[in-house]
Formats: structure tokens, C-alpha cells, sequence
């Protein structure tokens, strides 16, 4: 999706599943938005839709879902009604499910950049360990509690009513025995896009097995230059996209872009896939040389690739010494 540049939220509806009594609590009334609250939901809402697990669904354009958040967009009753619909299927898929918690359900109309969107927002109650006073007797028992602003959404579904394109955020849950996720297996039946991150660890795995294979960066490995593409383009406000970003750092060998090409389309990614929020921070800042002894340098993506303040000698006998240069103090952690 990308990044949020705007968001305004135009109505906020709350319902509340109780699985712990088993039942469904609707609201008749939309939420206030005001000081205390406008900022909880916008946090609430601006982790969903920035979240890098969204995954993108392919569905008929008469799909169910579609269909329901072009109803919700019309008129205040059309949403009140969709999203008490929307709740009683949330309801009865979690009634199925092995200790699923209670959870707050957030509708919301908004626009974000100037596009129209539906959303629904799960968010999981947590336990947590409260004191309990009754006939003289002190307990500790434990209780669900509605998490903080700063909490995930564990659940979502996201409609852009503008363009018809559907977006589902989903969690695992112990189902028949196993951890599985359920809403896009049960209930939305859409065939299923990489999310943002599931891109980006395949762009990593296929430039680590052809740097491996074929040693197209011998000097500074693959991975850093990739890490160091995907930087600039985020800086400099530009699409990231993977087969594009993989197909440069590879260039300088035909097989391996040949191959690397190959794999990324066998993996589901063409060169039409854009990573739309790219990954930041540290794990994108920092790259960390490992040696066959275990011994760890960590140092910014730049300054490794550029040859900055390290330098890699070969020896004689086959082994390579590393070099840290222009050091003041070196702290123990």
C-alpha cells in the first residue's frame, strides 16, 4: 500500500465479541471522535494499513466483501447493518475455534491519500495477570484485557472502495490441533499475493543462493548492495521493486540473472510486484559479516559496501584478515 501521507477518518463503529460467554455485542451508535479517543483509533488504523503483513487478495469484482464495503460507503445505516453482518461472521468462525479471546471489532470509513476505505479491525483481548479481592481472600487471577493504542491489530480487512481491491491482515490460531490462520481459508476464498515482507525475505533468498553459486560481488556480497538499493529508493520517494532491484545487483553475471529471474517468478514475484512499505531501521541500516569461527562485525550498510573504515586482506594461505581502521574507543557490550 504504501506509506500514509493522509489520513482522515470519517466514522468509527465498535462491536465487541465475548467468546467467553458466547455472545455478540453490536453498537447502535458511532463512536465519538474526540480528543481522548481520535487518537487510539488512528494508531489503531494506521497499523493496520501500514502494516508490512497486508496481504493483497485477487477476487471477483462481485465478491461478497466488495460488494458490503460499497454498501457501508453509501449511508450510515447500510454500514451499521454490513458491519453487524460482518461481526456475526467473525463470530461464527471463532466460536470454532480452540481458545479464541474475546476482541473489540473497529469499523471504519476513512481516506487515506484521497482513496476511499472500508476497514475492519480485530483487535485481540490479552490475559493478564489481576488481584482479586472477594470474602477477606486475596487471589491472583488471570483476566482479558483490551490492549493499549500501542498494541497490534491482529485481524483486518481492508476494502478500497474506489479501486475494488481487498487487503486481509491475518493471525494463526490453534485449529484442529495446529496453529493456521482461517479467515482467507473459510470465509474470503481470494487468491492470496506475497505480503511485503514475504517479498522482501524471498528477494533475500534468492540473491544469497546466486552470490553463493556464482559469487557475483565477491568484494562486498550481494546482500549489502540489495539492502543499500532498496535504502536509496525509499529516500528518494521511488517504487521498490524486487525483480527490478534483484536483476541490477545481478547484472554483471548473465547466468545468475538469468536464474535469479526464474526463481523470483517461480516464487510469485514479476517484474509488475512493487514491495509497497518497504522495510527500515537498524536491519536495513546494518549489515553483519559472520566468519567461519563465529566472530561477528556489524557496521553500517554504506560504510561496507563503499570500503569504509574496514578493509579485507587475502593471505597466502587462503584465509582473509579484516581490518576495522580509524577506531577511537572500542566498548565491550
Amino acid at each position: 500500500m504504501g506509506s500514509i501521507n493522509t489520513l482522515i477518518i470519517n466514522k468509527i463503529l465498535v462491536h465487541f465479541i465475548d467468546q467467553e460467554h458466547k455472545k455478540l455485542h453490536t453498537s447502535q451508535e458511532f463512536a465519538a471522535l474526540n480528543d481522548t479517543t481520535r487518537d487510539y483509533y488512528r494508531k489503531r488504523v494506521e497499523k493496520a494499513l501500514n502494516s508490512n503483513q497486508l496481504k493483497e487478495l485477487t477476487v471477483p469484482s462481485l465478491h461478497e466483501l466488495l460488494l458490503r464495503g460499497e454498501q457501508m460507503a453509501e449511508n450510515d445505516e447500510n454500514f451499521k447493518t454490513q458491519a453487524k453482518e460482518i461481526s456475526e461472521h467473525f463470530f461464527a468462525l471463532g466460536s470454532k475455534i480452540e481458545a479464541m479471546p474475546n476482541a473489540n471489532i473497529i469499523y471504519v470509513d476513512c481516506y487515506r491519500d484521497g482513496v476511499h476505505f472500508i476497514a475492519t479491525l480485530k483487535v485481540d483481548y490479552k490475559y493478564v495477570p489481576v488481584c482479586v479481592f472477594d470474602d477477606d481472600n486475596v487471589r491472583i487471577v488471570q483476566q482479558q484485557l483490551l490492549p493499549t493504542a500501542a498494541g497490534k491489530v491482529d485481524e483486518a480487512i481492508v476494502m478500497d472502495v474506489d479501486n475494488k481491491k481487498l487487503w486481509i491482515l491475518e493471525k494463526k490460531y490453534l485449529i484442529d490441533g495446529k496453529m493456521a490462520t482461517y479467515l482467507n481459508a473459510q470465509w474470503i476464498k481470494g487468491e492470496e499475493n506475497l505480503t511485503d515482507r514475504q517479498k522482501f525475505n524471498t528477494m533475500k533468498k534468492v540473491v544469497n543462493k546466486m552470490d553463493s553459486q556464482y559469487h557475483v560481488s565477491k568484494d562486498t556480497g550481494a546482500l549489502p548492495l540489495m539492502k543499500q538499493e532498496i535504502n536509496e529508493k525509499v529516500m528518494n520517494n521511488e517504487a521498490v521493486k524486487p525483480y527490478e532491484i534483484v536483476q541490477k545487483i545481478l547484472e554483471k553475471d548473465y547466468q545468475a540473472s538469468e536464474e535469479s529471474g526464474l526463481m523470483l517468478k517461480d516464487l510469485g514475484i514479476d517484474e509488475r510486484s512493487v514491495i509497497s512499505i518497504a522495510p527500515t531501521g537498524k536491519t536495513m541500516e546494518t549489515c553483519k559479516l559472520v566468519t567461519d569461527n563465529d566472530i561477528e562485525v556489524q557496521m553500517p550498510v554504506d560504510d561496507y559496501v563503499a570500503g569504509l573504515n574496514i578493509e579485507q586482506v587475502h593471505n597466502p594461505d587462503g584465509t582473509t584478515s579484516i581490518i576495522l581502521k580509524n577506531i577511537n574507543e572500542i566498548v565491550i557490550k
